[in-house]
């Protein structure tokens, strides 16, 4: 399974800073054998487009987006229209999104199904609060929010899915998630996909971790089996750091 690798760079970078990171991060050496992608803000898709011209590395990811094709629904953004702009991945569901902006299980499952209708692979985010994780609610949260993100999601859909785990703990904190903790946290998120579909499909479905990730401990995660590659967030803002990131990730 081919690592897969999302830098987000969250609410950073306008058009202008967009096209110049993409600019930067095309003229460093990539690894071929993994799979990159940028999540950039609306507003600077185009711009991240326009620089990518036919280039595949970086592919273009949103943050996020609506569960409707269009409609008044004021400030959102449909899966169609981000497929305009050959957005390939979309984030959904991530912890700041359900924290600050009361994203629930029902809203994230409606996205993620409508994304993987128009062709776009969502990339559904899960994990506990430090409050949930110190009373061992782990297993119990995980299987709380992936059971409700697949519930309108095909596993013969047009796109694959992939779930990354966010400890919310560990998130911009610099207290990264033990490998171990992280591993077990992935064998849920399968077991819940399995449970849900089959063990085949479990198998195929990549999962990530996001949480503090940089280039000192990137290796112990991918090297850990069972995680299939990382979002990552402040470390990605360098396009020159995200780039070695990336190569640390892929050493061969």
């Amino acid at each position: 399974m081919r690592t897969l690798l999302i830098a987000n760079w969250k609410m950073h970078y306008g058009p202008m800073k967009a096209g110049g990171w993409v600019r930067a991060f095309r003229r460093e050496r990539l690894p071929k054998e993994i799979d990159i992608a940028v999540a950039v803000p609306h507003v600077s898709l185009a711009a991240a487009r326009a620089s990518l011209g036919r280039a595949s590395i970086p592919a273009l990811a949103s943050q996020n987006s609506f569960w409707a094709k269009e409609g008044a629904y004021t400030g959102e953004v449909s899966p169609d229209m981000l497929q305009e702009f050959g957005v390939q991945y979309c984030l959904v569901g991530h912890s700041e999104r359900r924290a600050l902006l009361g994203e629930t299980d029902e809203m994230v499952g409606k996205k993620a199904a409508a994304l993987q209708s128009a062709g776009i692979v969502p990339v559904i985010c899960v994990g506990e609060n430090e409050a949930q994780n110190k009373k061992g609610e782990v297993n119990k949260i995980l299987r709380q929010q992936v059971t409700a993100a697949l519930a309108g999601l095909k596993p013969e859909g047009k796109t694959p899915f992939v779930f990354a785990y966010e400890p919310i703990w560990s998130i911009g904190t610099g207290k990264a998630c033990p490998a171990q903790k992280a591993k077990e946290a992935h064998e849920v998120i399968r077991a819940a996909i399995q449970k849900k579909f089959s063990a085949s499909l479990a198998d195929k479905v990549r999962v990530i971790y996001g949480g503090s990730v940089d280039a000192n401990n990137i290796s112990e995660y991918i090297t850990t089996t069972g995680v299939n590659g990382a979002l990552v967030g402040g470390a990605s803002l360098d396009p020159r750091a995200f780039a070695f990131l990336c190569r640390t990730a892929n050493p061969a």
